[in-house]
């Protein structure tokens, strides 16, 4: 058990130092890292990539608080959003769940390698930078349609098990507003996508035939989720103060390629 709880806390350290240089909710480096852990600890194949993305999101909900906090100081979270998007985050995220829990592990295969891939990519060439230059409002986020958005943001990110950061940035950007006010935005989401992902997952596993390892709520392994928030709530500021002491370009390459990598290993495995 000892040894199990120092691969979650370096796996957290990990997760928030990249988390910290990047600028990302760390789900993109959770899933497939515990999918890779349950595999060695001999947990249910059927159950290993619900697992897994059930419990990066309960891990990044506690990572989220801090980061809204954070943004909110740095008055880059735009509240007014926040509350429209949730809405619409929290139906959606819980439905991703229920959704999730009928989809069979080659589905969950596909659909996160493909993410990990589209990520990476992103991250090389970085689309949102050359969106932001735009200037323009290409969508519109009024209250009555933003609740649209959220569904589709809090749906898509509780499948993959993230924050929604790769998508509520890009959204808010497409909308008017500054890359800046973007990130802060999605890292506040992040809290009612984390929170109603990890409920559904939780009650969806309940009702599972296969056998849940001890310390596990539904789909949602708690010594994992404890010691992962624990160690990278204390290494995330270490890798933003890293971030602005090496070339930001060369870390989102040197990351982009380490995420295809990663999702070509989770699908060939």
């Amino acid at each position: 058990m000892i040894i199990e709880i120092l691969i979650y806390l370096s796996l957290g350290t990990f997760t928030g130092l990249l988390a910290g240089m990047f600028g990302i909710g760390g789900g993109s480096i959770l899933v497939p890292s515990l999918i890779f852990i349950f595999y060695g600890m001999g947990f249910e194949s059927s159950i290993i990539f619900l697992m897994a993305i059930g419990t990066s999101l309960a891990s990044i909900f506690f990572s989220a608080i801090s980061s809204a906090l954070s943004h909110h100081k740095k008055r880059s979270v735009e509240w007014s959003l926040v509350a429209p998007l949730s809405m619409g985050m929290i139906l959606g995220a819980f439905i991703g769940a229920r959704y999730a829990a009928t989809l069979t592990n080659e589905n969950l295969k596909w659909i996160i390698t493909i993410f990990l891939i589209v990520i990476g990519i992103e991250m090389i060439f970085n689309f949102t930078k050359f969106l932001a230059k735009k200037n323009k409002k290409l969508i519109d986020l009024s209250k009555s349609i933003t609740p649209i958005h959220g569904s589709w943001i809090g749906f898509l990110s509780s499948i993959i098990g993230i924050g929604g950061g790769s998508f509520t940035t890009p959204l808010m950007i497409a909308g008017g507003y500054n890359i800046r006010t973007g990130i802060g935005t999605a890292a506040a989401c992040g809290l009612p996508i984390a929170l109603a992902g990890a409920i559904g997952y939780m009650y969806f596993g309940k009702s599972t035939e296969a056998i849940l390892p001890p310390g596990a709520f539904g789909y949602v392994f708690w010594p994992a989720v404890i010691s992962i928030s624990f160690a990278s709530l204390l290494t995330a500021r270490i890798g933003a103060n890293i971030s602005h002491s090496i070339s930001e370009k060369n870390l989102k390459m040197s990351f982009g390629m380490f995420l295809i990598l990663v999702g070509i290993l989770v699908i060939t495995n």
